[in-house]
């Protein structure tokens, strides 16, 4: 009897030993340290030095990726923690992340602080599964010495540009001397027109979905515009071929147009001498700004080794004093490859915009914009930029120049079908 009891009771007088075991094997496995960021923004190598000079806890590497949402799922080698860059929004690649919120309960990161239509984006079935990074614009720009002609001193709507371009026109012989502005100049100029008028691009089966009635009401309007206010588009090319050549900020100086289109993102990248005689306004309709297509956002990997230190690194990122000692850092470092902002954008975190851009961008003093005349895109498939070059640009442009029904183009549909037919 005694013998049964001895044995019984053996186990049961070890089972705190071998608790204590694990306890200090667990205590004595080292934690991770490497952060790995995968992202196509050269920037981010800056901000990962920076980062792991601050503290000695965690190292953050950086891997660059140029394709970055085609490489999901990292299904082989060295896996990410981090996943920084556009395009991450579509169904093929949101998948991939795990959800934020932890960083919003803990107070580590507070919604009032990004702009809310950004941070909504990163939204699915409510969890916060991605974060904004950066942003950019499309803009409108002109000569200092044209700033006269122009009553509102922050936006210009699409009427207001196509106006005072017609009123800039001046001819001889039948032939342009001086030409205000023709949508046909840069096509991209043409697709914001069409987002504005509400085309409401977005990722769906088999490729994209699309406002019908809307495009065509943007092609009725950028039709108009050649012919009514600039003649013809052939009028309009053979102005372009003759004085328009050239980086845009040369051409709105050169007296022969009235506007230039760019974007921000090489706007604020010109060296301060070529900035000095030109301003700009944002591109409006219906009080709302088009934010474009290609956002920046990060989220962390859904198969990370280390989300102690991814959620340092972005909380650490996603700061305000963070991201201006970001800025003062780029500035002092003279960059060969210039940079604008943070990520080559505006900040994601409003304050950053507000208080901290303009001290090293004066021009947008006074013309940082608020959430209120933001709009943004939709989500959209991975291979957009190729989508939009390959498919809707070349159909806007068509379609634009067809004065009647004598011609026949491709619809867009057609195009879309043909585009998988080669990609997929």
């Amino acid at each position: 009897m005694r013998r049964r009891l001895r044995k019984r009771f053996i186990p049961i007088l070890c089972l705190p030993f071998v608790a204590a075991g694990v306890l200090i094997f667990n205590s004595l496995k080292p934690k991770e340290t490497k952060v790995i960021i995968w992202t196509d923004q050269n920037c981010f190598a800056s901000y990962a030095e920076l980062f792991n000079t601050t503290q000695n806890e965690y190292q953050v590497i950086i891997r660059y990726k140029e394709n970055l949402a085609e490489d999901f799922p990292a299904d082989s080698g060295e896996q990410p923690d981090i996943v920084i860059g556009p395009w991450l929004k579509n169904e093929k690649v949101r998948k991939n992340f795990m959800p934020l919120d932890f960083l919003f309960k803990k107070e580590k990161l507070l919604a009032k602080d990004f702009y809310p239509q950004l941070l909504d984006l990163g939204n699915m079935q409510n969890k916060q599964y991605l974060l904004p990074v950066s942003f950019n614009l499309p803009v409108i720009i002109f000569s200092e010495e044209n700033e006269k002609l122009i009553e509102d001193s922050f936006v210009l709507s699409i009427n207001q540009i196509r106006d005072l371009g017609a009123a800039f026109n001046k001819q001889k012989k039948n032939t342009y001397t001086s030409m205000g502005f023709a949508p046909v100049w840069n096509a991209d100029f043409m697709y914001v027109v069409s987002k504005l008028f509400g085309a409401n691009y977005t990722e769906a089966e088999p490729l994209f979905s699309f406002s019908k009635e809307n495009i065509e009401k943007s092609i009725a309007y950028l039709r108009d515009w050649s012919y009514e206010t600039n003649g013809t588009p052939e009028a309009e090319d053979e102005f372009q071929f003759k004085y328009l050549y050239g980086p845009v900020y040369r051409l709105v100086n050169s007296g022969k147009c009235l506007f230039a289109y760019t974007k921000t993102d090489y706007l604020f990248k010109l060296p301060t001498d070529r900035l000095q005689n030109l301003n700009f306004r944002w591109i409006e309709q219906d009080q709302k700004i088009a934010v474009s297509d290609k956002l920046i956002y990060m989220g962390v990997y859904r198969g990370t080794k280390n989300t102690d230190g991814s959620a340092a690194f972005i909380t650490w990122f996603l700061n305000g004093k963070t991201q201006e000692t970001l800025l003062e850092r780029s500035a002092a470092q003279n960059l060969t490859i210039p940079t604008f902002g943070i990520s080559d954008g505006f900040s994601s975190l409003r304050a950053v915009n507000e208080k901290y851009l303009t001290k090293f961008y004066p021009q947008l003093y006074g013309h940082v914009p608020t959430a209120e005349f933001l709009s943004m895109p939709n989500i959209l498939p991975a291979k957009w930029e190729d989508i939009k070059q390959q498919v809707i640009i070349p159909y806007l442009k068509e379609a634009s120049r067809k004065k009647d029904d004598s011609t026949e183009i491709k619809d867009l549909e057609t195009r879309m079908k043909d585009w998988l037919k080669q990609n997929y």
